[in-house]
């Protein structure tokens, strides 16, 4: 009698987690409109920016003066998205623990991390498919608008699509820090509250305090923000070094998190 062996495939785990973090992303309608609004918010203001320009040139206030444009103005509103790809990333970990449904992925992944690490890299994925869609559309209506006007503005392929990147890689490193902060907090309402405070509420109060100015310059949007505009900083950071020390912080904080996720009762 012969006797016939059969084998299921195993996915392997990280793999595994990655599409279940898809799938609890993207099947989402709620997910799917609030990711879709930054990448509206990025094309529709450097649209708006392009016809602006152009409108200037019949201004009789700006008659004489020179209009000029650069490219990163066009990729300015992606420090206003970033809040919303952060309110994304808080809401897809504390969903799972507000429903309990942190103890069943957690059951399918018992190690804990891959949980951890799929939903930020996933995220991350999400927050740079918005930086890179809505900085292309931006950049690309700019080009096709300004040249052949009055208005001062070169760009080129090469210099546009490395703009559309790094405005990818900021919002996916943006998604990564939020992670990360939220897994720590794990409370949706304080998590919220705790991210965007570190975005965008402590940059400009701390920056008011005498004695603490420098240390502004080192906070994750500060720093961070360079790659992708050309505000001056004290700190005269580069732009990668500026990334680099947002790149630090959503390190730091995502380790954190899977230490206490390893450490902690789910």
């Amino acid at each position: 009698m012969n006797t016939r062996s059969t084998h299921i495939p195993v996915r392997p785990t990280w793999v595994g987690a990655m599409s279940a973090e898809a799938l609890k992303l993207w099947s989402l309608l709620s997910n799917r409109i609030l990711l879709i609004v930054p990448v509206v918010m990025i094309a529709g203001s450097g649209t708006m920016l392009s016809l602006g320009m152009i409108s200037r040139l019949t201004d009789p206030r700006f008659a004489g003066q020179d209009i000029a444009a650069t490219p990163m103005m066009f990729v300015d509103s992606v420090l206003w998205a970033q809040i919303i790809v952060a309110i994304v990333a808080v809401l897809a970990v504390t969903n799972e623990y507000t429903s309990g449904q942190v103890r069943l992925s957690l059951l399918a992944l018992p190690t804990r991390l891959p949980w951890l690490g799929a939903k930020a890299i996933v995220l991350a994925g999400a927050g740079f498919l918005v930086g890179i869609i809505g900085s292309a559309i931006a950049l690309g209506v700019s080009a096709l608008v300004l040249p052949g006007t009055e208005v001062q503005y070169e760009i080129a392929l090469g210099e546009a699509t490395f703009l559309s990147v790094k405005s990818g890689l900021y919002l996916a490193v943006i998604a990564i820090l939020a992670v990360g902060l939220t897994a720590v907090i794990r409370h949706v309402v304080a998590a919220l509250i705790a991210v965007l405070a570190l975005l965008i509420v402590l940059p400009p109060v701390l920056g008011s305090i005498p004695g603490v100015r420098d240390v502004v310059e080192y906070l994750p949007t500060i720093a961070g923000r360079r790659l992708i505009s050309d505000f001056e900083t004290a700190a005269q950071l580069t732009p990668w070094a500026g990334f680099g020390v947002l790149t630090i912080w959503a390190a730091a904080v995502l380790v954190l998190s899977g230490v206490l996720l390893k450490t902690r009762d789910a």
